[in-house]
């Protein structure tokens, strides 16, 4: 069996020995030429014009029959591999090999299937098989004119599988891979600035704020020494956010961020983040609305976006609902507004905005006191001073909140009016909410239909853990692996709901098919949850119960 590598160092092995006598750039370069062009006869006289074009036509082709008798001998069953006639040269297709340009052309094909079909994980894997089969350009000893464009477009294909390999390891948030990969996309095209933009992302993401700095300054002398221009917009918009961040350690995760890795919501995440990246690119206010059951893990993906936005130093604010509190208008608004420094804004403006921040008038004696809201133009004022006063904030900013389905009806009509305010505005306001809370007559219903007629809005239905999520889940709660039974049986008692098996790991249940007595550790009223959902809890948790046994 021969095997032959043409990406990089020449290299041919016969039966796994090395072919030395192939030790020259013009048997290498013509065995090359036939290989790639294999699935067609090479006239003789083509040939030797590619290989000779300043030689006249005899000696040409005197030439190649004397280059030709050199393959004979030095390559192991030449008689087999080649077709050799008076006017034509051709490879035997049909004789097998192993050939690294093949097996890369094959893997870049697999992935682009797997990406196709949606297979994150089989995508993935197969952009690591290409981009590890690409050892170098083709024959980089070679300088015929014929190689450069089979040379160049092996060369853009590798770039290409490195971006997309880049992208869905971003997307898996393996933000180490995607640093040594986007690094791996800059040694071969230092003037790739993209590739430099996520690298920055990607360091911040990881919670190394300096080295993402570094990469600014790299990216910037660069640009400078080599094409005399500096940074785009968007690479210094990236350099920008960094240093408005609070410098030091990365900022604390949520109460249920920290509890444990977000895990089995690859497609809900990929969703978000298609939704993030196109509100960020100004294509217009958007919406995503996270809709599941209590405990499904809707709040758990909006503080995992929140926590990815507040490391790259991306404007953003989060409020919650609650339902005693269903009728106190404009406390999500309010919430936002003080999550950050109220931005410069006119005395007209920021009069209105004072309804809602009382202290801004202590302290601004001077500012008119606003009178009561008697008319709708009033009202127009109102939420025209709010939207000022939230889109005054650093731009792309990211609005969370969470639990809309006990909203007021004030918020959800401003909200109506915010997302038209600036069609320009970089802006996604990511909800969460329980559909089967919401009703035909609730005020998220038309405020729903609305976004979707304007498409301003992606549903993402947060749906129960697999059988395989709930076991990984399980195992980095309780800390040990767990047996096949007992996985099994912890999936069809909790039904993949994230927040039921973490209670339900973490009151005890038998992970390692042994007896163990059950302690229960209130994680429900640890993350806030309202009475309802604890009651639901302990419910299900008391059927898990041995018989006679009381929860503690």
């Amino acid at each position: 069996m021969l095997s032959i590598s043409l990406l990089g160092d020449f290299c041919i092995r016969h039966d796994g020995a090395p072919v030395t006598d192939m030790d020259t750039p013009r048997l290498q370069s013509l065995l090359a030429f036939l290989l790639l062009h294999s699935d067609a006869p090479q006239s003789r006289a083509h040939l030797a014009f590619q290989f000779w074009p300043d030689a006249t036509e005899a000696q040409a082709r005197a030439n190649l029959r004397n280059l030709l008798h050199h393959l004979r001998r030095a390559l192991p069953d030449a008689e087999a591999c080649l077709h050799a006639t008076v006017q034509t040269l051709q490879w035997r297709s049909e004789i097998r090999i192993v050939l690294d340009v093949a097996d890369f052309d094959a893997a870049l094909a697999r992935a682009e299937a797997a990406q196709r079909a949606n297979d994150a994980a089989a995508a993935r894997q197969t952009w690591e098989q290409a981009v590890a089969l690409y050892k170098g350009d083709l024959l980089p000893s070679c300088y015929d004119d014929w190689i450069i464009a089979p040379r160049e477009r092996l060369r853009q294909a590798y770039l290409g599988a490195l971006e997309r390999l880049v992208g869905a390891l971003e997307e898996q948030r393996d933000y180490r891979a995607a640093i040594e990969h986007a690094q791996r996309l800059i040694r071969h095209d230092a003037l790739h600035e993209v590739a430099y933009r996520r690298l920055i992302r990607f360091h911040a993401l990881n919670g190394d704020r300096a080295a993402a700095l570094r990469v600014y300054h790299t990216c910037a002398t660069t640009l400078q020494r080599e094409l005399g221009v500096a940074p785009s917009q968007a690479t210094r918009e990236a350099y920008e956010q960094l240093l408005g961040a609070e410098p030091g350690p990365p900022p604390a995760a949520p109460p249920t961020a920290a509890f444990t890795s977000l895990v089995g919501r690859q497609q809900e995440w990929t969703a978000v983040l298609h939704a993030w990246r196109a509100a960020a690119a100004g294509r217009g206010p958007h919406v995503v609305l996270l809709s599941g059951e209590a405990g499904i893990g809707k709040t758990r993906l909006a503080e995992e976006l929140f926590q990815w936005a507040a490391r790259q130093g991306i404007a953003s604010a989060n409020a919650h609902c609650y339902a005693a509190e269903g009728q106190l208008a404009y406390a999500p608004i309010t919430a936002w507004l003080r999550a950050h420094p109220l931005p410069p804004l006119d005395d007209i403006w920021l009069a209105e905005v004072a309804r809602l921040l009382p202290e801004v008038l202590a302290g601004r004696p001077d500012l008119p006191r606003p009178a009561p809201l008697t008319e709708s133009w009033q009202r127009q004022r109102l939420f025209e001073a709010l939207s000022r006063a939230l889109l005054a904030l650093r731009q792309p900013l990211l609005l969370s909140i969470d639990d809309l389905q006990w909203c007021d009806r004030d918020t959800l009509e401003w909200l109506h009016f915010f997302l038209r305010f600036d069609r320009q505005a970089r802006l996604l306001v990511v909800g969460a909410y329980r559909p089967e809370e919401v009703g035909d007559d609730h005020a998220v219903t038309p405020w729903l239909q609305a976004l979707r007629l304007e498409e301003q809005v992606t549903e993402v239905d947060v749906a129960p853990l697999d059988e395989t999520a709930s076991h990984t889940l399980a195992t980095l709660i309780a800390g040990v692996k767990m047996s096949p039974a007992a996985a099994q049986r912890l999936y069809q008692e909790t039904e993949g709901n994230p927040l039921f098996l973490i209670e339900t790991v973490r009151a005890g249940l038998p992970i390692q098919d042994q007896a163990r007595r059950f302690t229960h550790v209130p994680v429900a009223a640890e993350l806030g949850l309202p009475p309802k959902v604890q009651a639901v809890l302990e419910a299900r948790l008391g059927q898990l119960s041995p018989p006679g046994h009381q929860l503690a």
